[in-house]
């Protein structure tokens, strides 16, 4: 994989319609699966008899975080037939096994827990609703080094503002830094050699 960017690449991924219908499904919203970037020690809920999974977020909890942190959810690449299509078309592509992260940001006054860093692994990210500013710089030689809050006066190598449908190819070793310009959603696929199993792509249909 190399660095690359490409214009409406894949328009019509996800949309802000169809998360507000996987995070009103309570089973799916486990704290194992939301990962909220930023102090969320305070984070804390009660729970009802029928609940079968004590580690899953309520709705007003959801609806707190998203207002008030950067969030992702993982574990996602089968969440919509669409996102499954396009992780499988990945994996035949790279011969890697591909996850899908949602990534979310309803407030642009925050800045990204993460900084510039680099990744251990490929991706490709997908913008699907809002405007995202990624800047990609060259791939780093030493990969022992801190990977997170980086300082960079190179200039980046991509620096692009992300519109709906465009897409971004960032290879592992290669710090980005990702900057929401307007309230922001991306779908980010990571790629990596996680043995022999692949996930079952099949999508089972009832019609």
């Amino acid at each position: 994989m190399k660095p690359y960017y490409e214009q409406s690449y894949w328009d019509s991924l996800f949309s802000w319609k169809e998360l507000e219908y996987l995070i009103n499904i309570r089973p799916l919203m486990s704290a194992n699966r939301i990962n909220v970037l930023g102090d969320n020690a305070g984070l804390k809920w009660n729970n009802t008899e029928w609940t079968k999974d004590y580690s899953c977020l309520p709705p007003s909890l959801i609806r707190e975080v998203l207002d008030n942190y950067i969030v992702f959810i993982a574990d996602m690449s089968r969440s919509t037939k669409k996102i499954n299509d396009f992780a499988k078309m990945l994996e035949k592509e790279y011969g890697l096994q591909s996850d899908a992260h949602i990534y979310i940001c309803m407030n642009t006054s925050i800045k990204h827990h993460f900084g510039t860093h680099f990744d251990h692994n490929d991706n490709v990210i997908v913008q699907c609703e809002g405007e995202t500013n990624w800047k990609v710089w060259d791939k780093i030689t030493d990969t022992r080094q801190q990977p997170y809050l980086m300082d960079i006066n190179d200039d980046p190598i991509i620096d692009v503002n992300m519109q709906p449908g465009d897409t971004i190819w960032i290879p592992k070793y290669h710090p980005h830094r990702a900057t929401s310009n307007t309230v922001r959603l991306s779908v980010s696929f990571p790629l990596a050699n996680q043995g022999d199993y692949f996930e079952d792509r099949n999508w089972v249909k009832l019609y």
